[in-house]
């Protein structure tokens, strides 16, 4: 059971405040969306969250415990940004293995865990292709999956289906409320 509650967070950039005072509760299997004009302190408030931004005042709680003190490896969110940040010169394998290997998990279940989120993601047939083969909603997917393998607590994505056209921000948005069905 996963909850994230942010309780009076502020962030200056200089004399800038971008949060202003957020108090938010997230409960378990809650999906939320962010919404507000360019600049309003969206994509500080995930990175805050995920540990990839500090913040000057307030508090971050995961599960009761204070975070805010904590590197981002130490808090157990992923993230997925906007631009995929594939690695170009991996497989789509590779790319959605990458994180399971700091994990000294046997190649057997690195293997496993990489099959079933690529057949969660209806990817599978990509496996051995590389990044610059790949259409937009594939390389989210991919991202997406890179992401899900480790089994986060939580995931953060900062507008994950923005780059793509129209058609495919579409088809995304319906595979990410499956996904979130699925994934529970």
């Amino acid at each position: 059971m996963t909850q994230i509650e942010l309780r009076g967070v502020q962030k200056f950039f200089g004399a800038v405040q971008v949060i202003k005072d957020l108090n938010l509760k997230i409960a378990d299997n809650e999906f939320i969306v962010l919404l507000g004009q360019s600049g309003c302190g969206k994509t500080t408030t995930l990175r805050a969250i995920a540990g990839l931004e500090t913040i000057d005042e307030g508090d971050i709680f995961i599960d009761g415990k204070p975070v805010q003190h904590l590197k981002a490896a130490d808090r157990d969110i992923a993230m997925v940004f906007q631009s995929f940040s594939l690695y170009p010169h991996m497989s789509v394998y590779e790319n959605i293995a990458f994180p399971l290997r700091a994990t000294r998990k046997s190649k057997t279940e690195i293997d496993s865990e990489v099959r079933s989120v690529a057949k969660t993601l209806q990817i599978t047939d990509l496996l051995d292709k590389k990044p610059s083969a790949l259409s937009g909603g594939d390389m989210q997917r991919v991202a997406i999956g890179r992401a899900l393998v480790r089994r986060p607590k939580a995931m953060l994505m900062d507008e994950p289906i923005g780059a793509l056209d129209a058609k495919l921000r579409e088809e995304m948005r319906a595979e990410i409320k499956r996904l979130h069905i699925k994934q529970g």
